[in-house]
């Protein structure tokens, strides 16, 4: 509910704040039995992914202000042309992904920013520049 379509900087940070009561919460959570024909199992395994994609895209979508596409922010409705060519990348925290020693703060996941290249020429024309036109710098557009 936190992290909609249409984002807030104060309702993206509490729904980190709910993950991370829900992580300390999964550390609790235990299954009995064999992983075979165990549905308890599955859903156990299912919740820690789940709070491991639900804490990237809060994350990711706190960082990047700005509005683009599918990521709207109400508190910064614009594009940034800073952001333009910049791909946030989820990594875990710890290489064992153990829910047990992620940081109540910063969470299980570190975010990386990464640049990508232009576009090359040969891909650009591939669309109609009108349309590219609502997306790219007229500098991008042409290069």
């Amino acid at each position: 509910d936190l992290v909609g379509i249409i984002r807030r900087a104060g309702e993206m940070s509490e729904a980190l704040d709910r993950l991370a009561v829900l992580r300390a919460r999964a550390r609790r959570a235990g299954v009995e039995g064999h992983r075979q024909f165990n549905p308890g199992w599955h859903l156990a395994l299912d919740l820690r992914n789940m709070l491991l994609v639900s804490e990237c895209v809060a994350r990711a979508a706190l960082e990047r202000d700005e509005s683009r596409g599918g990521h709207t922010r109400e508190d910064h409705p614009d594009m940034d042309r800073g952001w333009r060519r910049v791909n946030l990348l989820c990594r875990l925290s710890e290489p064992d992904g153990e829910l047990e020693s992620a940081d109540p703060e910063r969470g299980q996941i570190d975010l990386v920013r990464l640049t990508t290249p232009h576009i090359r020429r040969d891909l650009l024309a591939l669309f109609e520049k009108d349309e590219l036109g609502k997306y790219l710098a007229d500098e991008e557009l042409f290069l």
